[in-house]
C-alpha cells in the first residue's frame, strides 16, 4: 500500500522577458492557458491534478502574495517564495521537514494530469529504499508525443538512450536542508548536461564526453555526493517534462 505524500508546489518563478512581453504577466503561475472564456491560470491546472491524484495529500504552496491569494482556499498552506529557486525550496520544506519523502512540483506544467502523477509515484514505490526519485523522459517518446520544433528539449545522451528531465521530484527533504550547495548547483545547471556531469566529477564528465555514461553510473555517484543518500532515475511520461518558458510554448497550448 502506498502512503499518501505531501506536496511542495513551487510558484515563485518570474516569467522571462519575452514571455512577460507576450502575456503582460510577471509571475509564471498566473499565465492563462486556454481560450476565453475557459482559460485559467496554469497553476490551477497543476493544483487540480495534484488534488485528484490518488497518492498525494497536503499541498504546501510557496509563491508571491498574488498567487497565495488566488489559491489559498485550494491548498493546505501558503508561504512566501524566496529570491531564488533554492531559497524557495529551503523555506518550502520547513512545514514538511519530518516527512520521509515529499513530492516537489513546479507550477508551469499545465498538461500534467493525476494519471501522470500517480504513475510516477507508483514507479518510485516499485523501487523502495531510495532518497531521491528523479523523472527522466525518453527523447523518442517525448518527440512522438510533442513533435513540434517549438517544444524541443535539452537531452543528455547516455548509453541507454537520450533523456530529458522532468518537473516533479520525490525527495527526502533532509537532503535539501543538509546539502544546499550541491542542490543549488544542480538547479543552476539543470539545462546543461555536460556542466551537470562535471559537477559529478572528472570521471563522470569524461564518460559523458566519450558517450559511455550510463544511468547506473549516475545513480552510483549520488551517495558519494549526498552523504549516503541514494538516488533513482524513473522513466516517466512526457507531460512531466513539458514546461512553459517562452511565447512559442504558450502559443502551441493556448487553444488546448
Amino acid at each position: 500500500m502506498i502512503e499518501k505524500i505531501n506536496v511542495l508546489l513551487l510558484a515563485g518563478g518570474k516569467t522571462k522577458i519575452s514571455l512577460r512581453k507576450f502575456t503582460g504577466i510577471e509571475n509564471k503561475a498566473l499565465i492563462e492557458i486556454g481560450s476565453y472564456p475557459h482559460g485559467k491560470p496554469m497553476i490551477l491546472y497543476v493544483i487540480e491534478s495534484l488534488k485528484k491524484a490518488k497518492y498525494t495529500n497536503k499541498i504546501v504552496l510557496a509563491g508571491p502574495k498574488e498567487v497565495q491569494k488566488l489559491v489559498k482556499d485550494l491548498v493546505y498552506l501558503t508561504i512566501s517564495d524566496g529570491q531564488t529557486i533554492f531559497d524557495t525550496l529551503k523555506s518550502g520544506i520547513l512545514p514538511l521537514k519530518e516527512d520521509p519523502l515529499i513530492l516537489i512540483s513546479t507550477c508551469d506544467i499545465p498538461l500534467i494530469t493525476e494519471k501522470h502523477i500517480d504513475y510516477f509515484i507508483e514507479e518510485c514505490y516499485k523501487c523502495p529504499g531510495f532518497d531521491i526519485y528523479y523523472p527522466i523522459i525518453d527523447k523518442e517518446i517525448y518527440q512522438k508525443s510533442y513533435p513540434f520544433s517549438d517544444l524541443r528539449r535539452v537531452y543528455a545522451n547516455l548509453m541507454e538512450g537520450s533523456f530529458t528531465g522532468g518537473n516533479i521530484l520525490l525527495i527526502n527533504p533532509r537532503i535539501i536542508a543538509n546539502f544546499g550547495e550541491i542542490i543549488n548547483n544542480f538547479i543552476y545547471f539543470r539545462k546543461h548536461p555536460l556542466k551537470m556531469a562535471r559537477l559529478l566529477g572528472a570521471q563522470i564528465a569524461l564518460k559523458y564526453l566519450r558517450k559511455y555514461l550510463s544511468i547506473q553510473d549516475l545513480e552510483k555517484k549520488v551517495p558519494e555526493l549526498l552523504g549516503g543518500y541514494k538516488g533513482k532515475a524513473i522513466l516517466s511520461p512526457p507531460e512531466i517534462a513539458l514546461d512553459i518558458d517562452k511565447p512559442r510554448h504558450l502559443k502551441l497550448l493556448w487553444n488546448q
